[in-house]
């Protein structure tokens, strides 16, 4: 017996959408991926999506719109991380990391670099010669109680001896800038031989982890401070225009089509359940599922009740 237009639209309301739900939520969850998937179509849809987003003239407003209502935010205090999160990141810091050597000093190998540490090391290298340097004697003992002839001797040797200090001083500077000159490459290449000595790599991972503290330590609102000598403004202009020439690249369709290969093929012939269940494990995924399920049952049953849908419905049993 067929049923009229209210009778139907009685039956969906009253379990009908409920049905209609599980329907589509078990086709969707129950298909190999690549069946539900259309890469050439999506990898498009991507591009466009950030070309547009890109090229919108609003975007660089947005942005620095967005950045100075942070700044007013920022509040004084720490950084509010919680342990839960703290504590694998200070695991993470610790884990011993040898880097290669050749890439370490071929990144230390430039003059920057060279310009601190001769900097640094030539300051000391004077300190402590200045420290060591011969200490010339004065007046000869007795000295003091002469005059006359004598005392007059006794001033000019102290004024010899003061001029030869002066002398190896000079020296000693010139020989401590002509050593750094000379020997600034083997001190870098010794400073890459330590970060990569395994001997120092747990050292190495407690420095991550101070510096990590630190900052963690540090009111907020003189780490904005700092971010703020970086220009952020200019920031955002520059990483607009980094990110339109990204986009504009006509390999970009391609691109996102190789990811999205590739991760279609890495599924094979899952389901979207299979790879829930992989995921989550067998009861986390029925309990997502689950709440899936009920999101779009409570959904369907709102749509119904719309105009939008009644209108739909008309078209729909009236043939229109």
């Amino acid at each position: 017996m067929a049923l009229s237009e209210s009778g139907a639209l009685d039956r969906l309301r009253n379990g009908g959408a409920d049905r209609l739900a599980d329907l589509l939520l078990d086709d969707v969850l129950n298909r190999p991926l690549a069946d539900l998937f259309d890469a050439e179509w999506a990898a498009r849809q991507l591009a466009a999506a950030a070309r547009t987003a890109a090229h919108d003239r609003k975007l660089e407003e947005m942005l620095r719109g967005r950045i100075q209502e942070l700044r007013k935010q920022v509040p004084a205090g720490h950084l509010p991380i919680p342990a839960a999160v703290r504590q694998p990141v200070e695991q993470l810091l610790q884990r011993s990391f040898l880097p290669d050597r050749l890439l370490v000093g071929r990144l230390l190998d430039h003059e920057t670099a060279q310009l601190l540490l001769k900097a640094t090391f030539q300051d000391m290298l004077i300190s402590f010669a200045r420290r060591l340097k011969p200490v010339l004697p004065g007046k000869p003992p007795g000295f003091s109680g002469f005059s006359g002839s004598l005392g007059r001797l006794s001033k000019l040797g102290e004024g010899v001896m003061g001029a030869v200090g002066h002398e190896v001083e000079r020296q000693v500077e010139e020989k401590a800038r002509e050593f750094m000159e000379a020997g600034v490459h083997r001190l870098v290449m010794t400073m890459a031989d330590h970060l990569c000595d395994p001997r120092f790599a747990h050292n190495y991972g407690q420095w991550r982890l101070h510096a990590f503290d630190v900052v963690l330590s540090t009111d907020m609102r003189l780490l904005a401070g700092e971010i703020e000598k970086l220009d952020p403004d200019a920031l955002v202009k520059t990483g607009a225009a980094i990110t339109r020439a990204l986009v504009d690249r006509p390999a970009l369709d391609a691109d996102f089509r190789a990811i999205l290969d590739t991760v279609l093929k890495q599924t094979g012939d899952r389901s979207l359940r299979d790879l829930l269940t992989e995921a989550g494990g067998s009861e986390l995924s029925d309990q997502g599922i689950l709440a899936l399920r009920d999101l779009l049952r409570e959904r369907l049953r709102a749509v119904i009740e719309t105009p939008a849908f009644a209108l739909w419905w008309q078209e729909i049993v009236e043939g229109t």
